[in-house]
């Protein structure tokens, strides 16, 4: 019995030392080290109480942190934003594209210039001044930008807590917290086309990383509705799974480029590749396309096998697939025609293995970015193309 007391009083201390552990959380950015972001979100819309859509979106925001000053990082890079319909296999539509430039402090408040909209969620998460013990609880603000023209601010105030230590969610120990914000705002001013009253809700999980001493992984679940003046009622719910990585930078991305287009050049000395401000881009013609078709030929299937040789040695990097067409038709018709052929090429290149469905992406222009006069037959031919970009990062 003297044994089984003595070993609660030496066992006592421990545990309460344990229990009393600090942390000190803050967003610590590696200089030169690519920090990436990939989310994906199950997401509804339903419009005056009808369900009008349902798709997956994924957000992948491709980070480089280039200098510090003081306690704040300066970021560059880009933000990606794709979508697909709900539970299906296809590859994911480019949607936007945004150029990134903006400061962050260590404990997560955004510095952002007025000529970038994003991130439009600033200042969530916000990490404590001081260490803290599991069970610790803080309040602060943080903003959501609704992009609309012009876009709406609203300020939130979001709610933490520190859950705890999580040891089997991952290969190392993770902090746990937890947080959530209520949105209820009213806009006194704006057009018609804008909503007057936001409002919903937020809830987070986020995983922190202790060693790396950055987030590794995030569930989000939301609810936001939209009341227009004219009665309308939008409600987006949806349900997001993100994670953080960090991976090796191009640093220099000039070489880079020279060095994918001569491995081109190697394989195909025929094809059609340059280089470009977004990347390296291999254009691929009209003539491996059935006449008026997204059907690609025999003959296109061998090309885009040789491209695919390269592309396999950049697993990394984003591939954009992009569809353009002349100014001949509707530009409905142009538009599908774009898509069709643009999402045929990326279907092709992940059926083989040549790049995997996290990296493709595919996007139609139909005749909105001409590259010669559509007043000419050989014009209209140079316009009628598909590009596959390479995206070094």
């Amino acid at each position: 019995m003297k044994q089984k007391i003595l070993f609660i009083f030496i066992l006592l201390p421990l545990l309460l030392n344990a229990n009393s552990q600090k942390y000190r959380l803050f967003w610590d950015f590696k200089i030169n080290k690519l920090f990436t972001v990939d989310k994906y979100t199950a997401q509804t819309i339903i419009k005056n109480g009808k369900i009008i859509r349902k798709r997956e979106i994924r957000d992948y925001i491709v980070l480089l942190p280039t200098k510090k000053i003081d306690n704040r990082f300066l970021l560059k890079g880009r933000y990606y934003s794709y979508q697909r319909p709900l539970n299906t296999d296809f590859p994911f539509q480019l949607n936007e594209v945004y150029d990134l430039k903006f400061y962050i402090d260590e404990r997560g408040y955004y510095e952002v210039p007025q000529e970038y909209i994003m991130p439009t969620i600033r200042n969530i998460p916000v990490f404590p001044k001081e260490e803290i013990e599991v069970g610790a609880m803080w309040q602060e603000q943080g903003i959501e930008i609704m992009e609309f023209k012009p876009p709406v601010i609203i300020p939130v105030n979001v709610n933490y807590q520190f859950a705890g230590i999580d040891n089997k969610k991952f290969d190392r120990p993770t902090a746990k917290i937890v947080y959530s914000y209520i949105i209820n705002y009213i806009l006194n001013y704006g057009p018609p086309d804008i909503p007057y009253k936001f409002m919903g809700s937020s809830f987070s999980t986020l995983w922190y990383d202790i060693k790396e001493e950055l987030p590794k992984y995030i569930e989000n679940i939301y609810d936001i509705t939209f009341i227009y003046p004219n009665g309308t009622i939008i409600q987006y719910s949806g349900e997001l799974k993100g994670y953080y990585n960090l991976r090796k930078a191009v640093l220099n991305k000039e070489k880079e480029k020279e060095k994918i287009v001569n491995e081109f050049k190697k394989e195909d000395k025929n094809l059609n590749v340059k280089k470009s401000d977004e990347g390296v881009v291999v254009e691929f013609g009209d003539i491996y396309f059935k006449y008026k078709s997204a059907e690609i030929t025999k003959e296109a299937r061998k090309k885009l096998d040789r491209i695919g040789k390269v592309l396999k040695g950049y697993k990394d990097y984003n591939v954009i697939v992009k569809g353009h067409t002349d100014n001949i038709g509707s530009k409905k018709y142009n538009q599908k025609l774009s898509e069709e052929r643009a999402k045929n090429v990326l279907d092709y290149l992940i059926k083989k293995g040549y790049i995997n469905k996290k990296q493709g992406s595919y996007r139609g222009y139909g005749e909105e970015k001409p590259v010669a006069d559509n007043s000419t037959e050989e014009g209209r031919r140079k316009n009628r193309r598909v590009e596959i970009v390479i995206i070094p990062e």
